[in-house]
């Protein structure tokens, strides 16, 4: 039987496998004290440890990886064990086996219990809210492994009927051709993957982008570098925009440079209310900055305060609501830089993009750019 949402944190001493919270199928991201990866998935659990820390994040809930496992159900989790195993074996995976895993979690019907807490949940976001539905793996987001673009996201998802579809997609995304090869190529093992999903408010961005609190380029952590674009995030990891680039000083607060970019296109919510689709930018936008100087400087406070929260460098994600000032950024993400932590200032990574620097670390062949 699904068990309800409960918010009671872990006790002193008490483990996370024995604390409420971790018997949960929906867990609130900012009543999420005492849940980790395991439970959330870690874009789920980064984003609950971003809320304890007083950002700025958009409000939502995380299907736990608890809520995967009972939707499947036993059984089904052995077969589809069986199934990677066996395709594990082989050097060059194709997609069949993938696919044969992802039709079994298409079929999985939702025990009314379950979509009743997901549509409880959904219905206190607003009535009808669009939502962002992303994938939250319980493998992800770690020092050692991000899975960046490797699952998926949904954006401006409305209505509980489609956000079903679309938590079951999540779900089926921990199998494709792509994530299985990224765990093979990576030593993980495949069986027993979860996966969460996180159910947030769409932000209605008129900007977006990455940011790393060291400077891509040479390492030098004393420089936050910003990358955005206009409009929703998306085209920064497809390569098809190139954005506005931005070093900010942590001491001085300054903006030390900045790259204008021509950004003809931009990606927005779709006209029929539902998806997103790609529209042109305004001529006298283009080379316009996606970035205002308080926003700017708003980012720099979070990024910094980002950092010193998890106790290392990181990189994260960013969107910019319609309205203007301080108050309309959003933290959406945030990882541990996983380049400079490993090789140092011995190895330069190119022009100093940020995304490239954030992607570059994925293992040969599976980058979402590629």
């Amino acid at each position: 039987m699904t068990r309800r949402t409960t918010t009671r944190p872990a006790a002193a001493g008490e483990s996370l496998r024995e604390a409420p919270v971790t018997e949960s199928h929906i867990v609130w991201i900012d009543r999420a004290t005492g849940a980790g990866s395991d439970l959330l998935g870690g874009k789920g659990a980064s984003l609950a440890r971003l809320t304890e820390a007083g950002l700025r994040v958009p409000p939502g809930f995380v299907v736990t990886t608890a809520a995967f496992r009972a939707a499947v159900g036993p059984a089904l989790l052995a077969e589809i064990d069986s199934l990677v195993a066996a395709g594990s074996e082989d050097a060059e995976p194709d997609d069949g086996v993938g696919a044969r895993v992802r039709e079994l979690i298409g079929s999985v019907p939702f025990e009314d219990e379950l979509a009743e807490a997901i549509g409880d949940g959904y219905g206190a976001l607003g009535d009808r809210a669009p939502v962002a539905v992303r994938s939250s793996s319980a493998a992800e987001d770690s020092a050692d492994h991000s899975f960046a673009g490797e699952h998926d996201t949904h954006l401006w998802v409305s209505g509980t009927a489609e956000l079903l579809d679309r938590i079951r997609d999540c779900w089926a995304s921990l199998f494709t051709a792509r994530a299985m090869d990224y765990r093979r190529k990576a030593g993980l093992s495949g069986a027993g993957a979860s996966m969460a999903v996180v159910v947030q408010l769409m932000v209605p961005a008129r900007a977006a982008g990455v940011f790393m609190t060291l400077n891509p380029e040479n390492g030098d952590r004393s420089k936050v570098a910003c990358e955005s674009v206009w409009g929703l995030g998306e085209p920064l990891v497809s390569g098809t925009v190139t954005p506005d680039r931005f070093y900010l000083d942590k001491v001085t607060g300054e903006v030390t440079s900045r790259d204008l970019a021509a950004k003809e296109t931009k990606v927005v919510r779709a006209a029929s209310g539902q998806g997103i689709e790609t529209v042109a930018v305004a001529e006298d936008q283009q080379r316009s900055p996606s970035l205002a100087e308080e926003e700017l400087a708003e980012l720099l406070r979070m990024a910094t305060l980002v950092e010193r929260h998890f106790g290392c460098p990181q990189d994260g994600e960013f969107a910019v609501g319609e309205g203007e000032g301080a108050g309309n950024v959003f933290l959406v993400q945030s990882r541990p830089e996983t380049v400079w932590s490993r090789t140092g200032p011995r190895r330069a990574t190119g022009d100093g993009s940020v995304i490239d620097s954030i992607l570059s670390h994925l293992v040969p062949g599976t980058s979402p750019r590629t």
